[in-house]
């Protein structure tokens, strides 16, 4: 067994020796029939557009032409290739499998099927983003199994009997895709086509009335006396030129410098840490680019005294800093405003696309083993109207919301989120009272190219 490393960026530092591999081959043969296996899964944000979310997936997908929307309790679709014989129809077999075990929650299973080993893993009814896999060698089968058993608590987990492996089911594949509901591919493309064959009539009419256009200008020249004056717009017309309203930032060109938020948020907590009302707890401090807030609580009447907290507001005179208490005299809470400096905003323009980043964060996540939650979602900018209708020059953005919950302080995760590009810390919070491996908690979002 490997030394344990103590250090959080050594951790993040290594990698695995080898990547998993995508499928050997994208087609099975499951009961007599062909399933496609070998996509790559996603959860569903946009549940009143699904294919725009889509089509920005499939851009980062090289070859990607196929998708297939699996409803459950947690939508997700499946982007498929036909380069790697998936088909429009042809029914997904993870969709099958996941359907069997909506049930158990976490699974971790490998089947072997008549190509090689299949590979599912299902956290919390989703299917993982790659985690559909068929492996032509047992023993790239194997070595993928034991990377995914570095996550903890899956609820059911099933090789085949051969491995000889303690803990874990046997189950037949064929009975468990049988009478499962299927979720077949359909071409990305589809609507796509509909949509070019419009806007080349379009474009075709356009065409045809700009040419009537300037037919009809060119007779106006030749028929119209030269002499006939014609208005000229002063200063006093009342003819305003509308300036084309500027386009809005990008959501990452202003972000929180990391380093002001971090060394502010670390700096501040020690100094409401340092203040102490006996007979008095406090709670969770929390940091935002804008503030720091904590609370505390009555937890001792004998000792806990208001005197005690008169004498620390005067004692304790924090630049920024106000404590209020609440009128049952049981609670009270402090804000620190970032204002004296306050925490600049940068552009952090994103490199990475979002299969890339899920392979990041999923890697960080196995080799750490912290509390590492993501998912992935969409900004629409400027958003919708009240009306539910969207205007004309909106964009979408994608990113990935991430919560992490850490032994380590801020300035120790710095060198870890300084290798990520496109990334806003919202928030940051410290809990004295928490368990030792839990004490800071971080919350934030990375966005994709």
């Amino acid at each position: 067994m490997a030394e344990q490393k103590d250090n959080l960026i050594d951790q993040l530092e290594t990698t695995r020796v080898e990547k998993v591999k995508r499928s050997s081959t994208g087609v099975v043969t499951v009961d007599g029939q062909k399933f496609a296996v070998g996509l790559v899964w996603q959860p569903l944000q946009n549940l009143d557009d699904p294919i725009v979310e889509i089509r920005e997936s499939a851009e980062s997908e090289v070859g990607a032409d196929l998708y297939c929307l699996r409803p459950a309790s947690a939508p997700q679709y499946g982007i498929g290739s036909t380069e790697l014989g998936h088909k429009d129809g042809m029914p997904s077999l993870a969709a099958s499998v996941a359907a069997a075990f909506s049930e158990q929650g976490s699974v971790c299973a490998v089947f072997r099927v008549e190509e090689g080993w299949w590979l599912i893993a299902i956290r919390n009814d989703l299917i993982l983003a790659e985690e559909d896999i068929v492996f032509a060698s047992e023993v790239e089968a194997q070595k993928a199994y034991a990377a995914m058993m570095a996550v903890p608590d899956w609820n059911l987990k099933i090789v085949p009997a051969e491995w000889n492996i303690e803990g874990v089911q046997q189950q037949d594949l064929n009975q468990l895709v049988r009478g499962m509901r299927k979720v077949r591919l359909q071409s990305i493309n589809a609507q796509r086509k509909t949509k070019f064959l419009l806007a080349l009539s379009i474009a075709i009419v356009s065409v045809v009335g700009y040419l009537i256009w300037m037919l009809v200008q060119a007779l106006q020249t030749i028929f119209t006396p030269s002499d006939i004056p014609h208005p000229v717009p002063t200063q006093g017309s009342g003819i305003v030129v509308q300036q084309p309203a500027p386009a809005p930032p990008k959501p990452w060109e202003k972000v929180p410098d990391m380093h002001a938020f971090f060394s502010q948020c670390d700096v501040s907590v020690h100094q409401v840490q340092a203040i102490i009302f006996p007979g008095w707890t406090m709670g969770t401090v929390q940091c935002t680019p804008k503030e720091m807030t904590t609370s505390w609580r009555l937890t001792n009447i004998k000792e806990g005294r208001l005197p005690w907290i008169r004498f620390g507001i005067e004692k304790y005179q924090l630049t920024n800093f106000k404590i209020d208490v609440n009128a049952d005299g049981t609670s009270a809470n402090g804000v620190m405003s970032f204002t004296n400096p306050s925490i600049p905003l940068i552009s952090s323009d994103p490199k990475m696309t979002s299969k890339e980043l899920e392979e990041d964060i999923r890697e960080i996540q196995q080799s750490t083993g912290l509390s590492f939650q993501f998912t992935r979602q969409s900004l629409l900018d400027p958003p919708n109207r009240p009306d539910g209708t969207r205007p004309a020059n909106q964009r979408s953005y994608t990113y990935y919301s991430f919560t992490i919950l850490s032994p380590y302080p801020p300035m120790e995760w710095e060198k870890f989120f300084s290798k990520f590009s496109g990334l806003g810390l919202m928030k940051l919070e410290y809990t004295p009272a928490g368990d030792a491996s839990n004490k800071w908690k971080y919350e934030g979002r990375i966005y994709a190219k």
